[in-house]
């Protein structure tokens, strides 16, 4: 599946040359030390192996729906950033455009960084996040971060989301006191 090796991609495809935490938001991001850090937020992927016995797509998508909802109003609300609204529709992360095209309709809509990202349900209680912030200019990844939480109600994600949200955006302003 596509969204399963999309962040792997990344790597062998040669499209970035930094990984890790290191920082890399352009120079033409620093020129804008000042202002507040234009980002897009692509809808991330879920994949769920955890083998339950039940169907909980439709939960889990409306959960989904929720927890991005969420982590955009969070970036909204935080005057050191401006939301760019995302190019992508909500079958982005699996059957949209290439990378290397979002991150370029990123860019041209005034974005600097792009966030992607996806859960995996590894079993009943198990759940893993990645993100990944990518600088729109040079291409390059500014952060990539691993959460893991547990639990799969309503309450579980909230606390993610809360935690993932602020953890992203405190990494984003780190990457750019750096420059």
């Amino acid at each position: 599946m596509r969204h399963a090796l999309l962040l792997h991609a990344l790597a062998t495809a040669g499209l970035f040359t930094g990984l890790g935490s290191s920082s890399f938001i352009s120079d033409a991001s620093a020129a804008t030390a000042g202002h507040a850090l234009a980002v897009s937020v692509d809808d991330f992927y879920y994949r769920d192996t955890s083998n339950e016995p039940s169907d909980q797509t439709a939960v889990h998508e409306k959960r989904l729906r929720a927890f991005m909802t969420a982590l955009r109003d969070d970036v909204t609300a935080d005057r050191r950033f401006e939301l760019v609204p995302s190019f992508c529709a909500s079958n982005c992360p699996t059957d949209g455009p290439t990378l290397r095209d979002r991150l370029r309709a990123a860019s041209q809509a005034g974005a600097q960084v792009l966030i992607i990202g996806g859960f995996h349900k590894m079993s009943t209680l198990v759940q893993l996040a990645q993100t990944v912030a990518i600088d729109t200019t040079s291409q390059r990844i500014v952060f990539r971060k691993y959460f893991q939480f547990r639990g799969d109600n309503d309450e579980a994600w909230q606390r993610a989301e809360r935690f993932v949200s602020e953890e992203v955006r405190n990494r984003l302003l780190e990457s750019r006191s750096q420059q």
